[in-house]
């Protein structure tokens, strides 16, 4: 029976080649586009859970309750995770993990390089599931004095990782070095990692390189614990949530634990607690790859039910010969699964090809194995695209009576007819939605990149120095400024991309002493206003004409207001117990996305702890004075540094939202092509059969435009309803998105407009090609057999 079902399959997409082709290219698409997701949702959801435990690692998180709100921050004091081990008999294992060290040079004594890392507790070690090479990993980092290599670190410095064990390294970042030896070697971390350190050191050396910074008020590091069997979340963030205001009087921190593989995804908090972050994009993949394949189903089910009258005899004669309504159904099942079988195996294949273009898009190492989860889920896929393409069909096709079918009788249903047309317009519908969300995501990121952040970004350097000595910054600016075709260069504390200092340490005359409120901390050099092309709105820089400096401080406008300052130069504020003169005001500029509001922040003269250097150079010919530049730090530091422009720092920030923009404009368009292809198809059948009406309205009289009107209006009227439908629902999902930036585009009319009139053009040529075809064929060749 089976072989018999496949040869009818098999003579049946012979006998409708264009219909056959259609619903294959379709389903192919559809079938490509979630596989192409899946891959991406699949490493997204991935990503830090591969550890042994991940079900038990949590995240220290931190409520910081300021005058504007509760922000959450996954940082806390250097002696949080020392505390909680030795204080909570829930945590097994606790360890404080320093910020992302980056520019730390070492120095086997025959190699010299820099490199970016981590100073770690020895927990850390036990409780992620990173792969040791050689070296005991329970034991690499007990003694401050060890340092564990990445696989490729340890090859560039000595080769091979054997080589490494036991040998000294010298190290330096800032003012401070030291010397280390190497404990252990491990598998460089994977793309399931997020940070991928290509050192771990003792974190007990970085709370003594933090000093007197290493306090309760003071957060500087983060922390992860290992909570044993059985410890219930909800009950332990309750018991940890005065830790630190039980340790610094007058605190507003309330710590609480997020599962530490939740933290990638659920990265975003309201008022305390968790509202989303990137998982906001997976569920708008996942949905975006489920209505393209839908719409391709909807296409099989469209052209099949349509050409139902063409297969009407064939239906009817096997009925007549005993065929029971079951194995007429089993027989355009298998035409569905046989279908769909031939869409899979050209979807993985377009999947291989277009594999490196989707790595370069999503900036992932994705790859599709054939393990037996894969083939499990593939074959999942086949079975349900195959049920909800062909179940609907197969259904309405088995059901013909043979003696409607003899007597020519077979009408489709009133209820036939408005599924398909409700199939169509939902096509549609999705096509217009996606059209909507192409055009506001670019319209954003136009905005966001044309925005004034409060400083000139063009032709602005940034180079990390940290590995520079606070001594030797001076010179080394010097050198920079000598360079030909720099125009400026000086140095600062802050990456501009992100919050990085921030304290509540600063105070005034009149503030109320329970309110806690949140400064960004800007350390510069002399000249860096100037260099940055800050706009001053009242007072001065800092210069060495005025002679000493550390006792001055400038703020940024959000600071003045939220200190109420009405004549702001002159008045003095309290820095860490110090006195500080106010010089000046700049005008608000952005060290965050914008998403966020601009924070207050105040500058404060510190050279020591400006290890940014920020240079400004001039069009004339930026490739040699880029070289000029690396050949100072070449001279310098006995290596090439890593330079890079402002600009391209800033889009960082945005890359989760280019990336999405990307992908939206290519699954829209594919939407689009698979709404066109159902509607290409059934314009070109409802041609086919109505050919003999049209022949004869032709032979009396019939205009050419009365043909066009004849075959296209029913399906413009679709589509127009289609977006009708789409337009307040586009208005409400871009309102959404766009109300988490603090700064946006407007959502213009003609964004909506548009995107309809776009639509119904595609549609109106779509459908006119056919109407064409049918209104300028010779009439005497459809009614010849009449």
């Amino acid at each position: 029976m089976l072989h018999h079902y496949l040869l009818l399959a098999i003579r049946n997409f012979k006998k409708f080649k264009s219909i056959f082709l259609i619903n294959l290219l379709g389903l192919s698409l559809g079938l490509t586009t979630v596989i192409l997701i899946g891959m991406w949702v699949k490493d997204e959801l991935c990503i830090n859970r591969y550890h042994a435990n991940s079900d038990r690692i949590y995240a220290v998180m931190t409520n910081h309750d300021n005058a504007g709100g509760i922000v959450t921050w996954g940082v806390t004091p250097a002696e949080m995770a020392e505390a909680m081990k030795a204080e909570l008999p829930q945590v097994e294992l606790a360890a404080g993990v320093s910020p992302f060290i980056k520019g730390m040079i070492f120095d086997s004594g025959t190699d010299k390089l820099d490199a970016e890392g981590l100073f770690v507790d020895q927990d850390y070690l036990d409780m992620f599931s990173h792969e040791f090479i050689i070296g005991n990993r329970s034991k690499a980092l007990l003694e401050i004095n060890a340092i564990s290599l990445s696989e490729s670190m340890a090859k560039n410095l000595f080769g091979s990782p054997e080589n490494a064990m036991g040998k000294s390294l010298k190290w330096q970042v800032f003012d401070f070095s030291n010397e280390v030896e190497v404990t252990g070697v491990y598998r460089d971390f994977g793309s399931l990692d997020v940070e991928k350190p290509e050192f771990l050191m003792a974190f007990p050396f970085f709370k003594a390189m933090l000093g007197d910074g290493a306090h309760w008020d003071n957060f500087n590091s983060s922390t992860v614990v290992l909570l044993r069997e059985g410890i219930d979340e909800t009950a332990f963030n309750t018991q940890i949530a005065s830790f630190i205001k039980d340790r610094a009087k007058g605190s507003n921190v309330t710590p609480f634990v997020q599962l530490y593989a939740d933290t990638y995804l659920y990265g975003t908090y309201e008022g305390g607690k968790v509202a989303g972050g990137r998982i906001n994009y997976v569920w708008i993949f996942s949905g975006i790859a489920l209505f393209i394949l839908l719409i391709a189903c909807i296409n099989f089910m469209n052209l099949t039910t349509a050409r139902s009258v063409a297969r009407a005899k064939e239906i009817g004669v096997k009925k007549s010969m005993g065929a029971s309504r079951m194995g007429i159904f089993g027989q355009f099942m298998v035409e569905s699964l046989m279908l769909t079988l031939f869409a899979l195996v050209i979807a993985m294949i377009a999947v291989s090809v277009l594999q490196p273009v989707f790595n370069k898009v999503t900036l992932k190492e994705l790859s599709l194995s054939l393990g037996m989860e894969e083939i499990l889920i593939l074959v999942g896929f086949w079975a349900i695209t195959s049920l909800i393409a062909g179940i609907y069909p197969s259904l309405y096709l088995s059901k013909f009576k043979p003696v409607q079918i003899m007597k020519n009788n077979l009408k489709g249903s009133v209820g036939e007819l408005l599924a398909r047309k409700g199939l169509v317009i939902f096509q549609f519908m999705i096509s217009m939605l996606l059209i909507i969300g192409v055009v506001v995501i670019g319209k954003q990121m136009n905005y966001i990149q044309n925005q004034n952040l409060g400083y000139n970004q063009s032709h602005l350097l940034k180079i990390p120095a940290e590995s520079i000595p606070a001594a030797q910054m001076t010179t080394v600016l010097d050198q920079v400024k000598e360079v030909a075709g720099v125009e400026n260069a000086s140095s600062l504390a802050h990456p501009l991309v992100g919050l990085s200092s921030s304290t509540i340490g600063l105070t005034w005359e009149g503030k109320n002493p329970d309110e806690q409120v949140k400064f960004e901390n800007i350390s510069v050099n002399m000249g860096l206003i100037e260099t940055m092309d800050f706009e001053l709105v009242e007072g001065r820089s800092f210069s060495p004409e005025f002679g000493e400096e550390n006792t001055k401080i400038i703020l940024n406008e959000a600071a003045v207001r939220t200190i109420g300052f009405e004549n702001p130069i002159g008045q003095i504020v309290n820095l860490w117990g110090n006195d500080m003169e106010v010089i000046g005001v700049v005008k608000n500029f952005h060290f965050e996305s914008l998403k966020e509001t601009v924070k207050p922040a105040f500058i404060k003269y510190d050279p020591g702890f400006a290890q940014n250097i920020m240079v400004r150079i001039n069009t004339a010919d930026q490739q040699r004075t880029i070289a000029g530049i690396t050949g100072v730090f070449q001279t310098v530091l006995g290596l090439r540094t890593e330079i890079s422009f402002m600009d391209e720092s800033y889009q960082t920030l945005y890359l989760q939202e280019q990336r999405v923009s990307v992908l939206s404009e290519y699954f829209g368009v594919i939407a689009i092509f698979l709404s066109c292809l159902g509607l290409f198809g059934l314009a070109a059948f409802t041609a086919e059969s109505r050919k003999k009406e049209i022949g004869v309205r032709k032979v009396l009289g019939a205009s050419m435009t009365g043909i066009l009107n004849l075959i296209t209006l029913d399906f413009i009227k679709l589509v127009l309803i289609s977006v009708v439908i789409a337009l307040p629902l586009g208005w409400y999902f871009a309102n959404s998105w766009l109300e988490t930036y603090a700064f946006q585009t407007k959502l213009s009319w003609w964004i909506f407009v548009g995107s309809g009139l776009i639509l119904l053009i595609i549609a109106i040529m779509t459908v006119g090609y056919q109407a064409y075809k049918a209104a300028s064929s010779n009439p005497v060749n459809s009614l010849r057999s009449d």
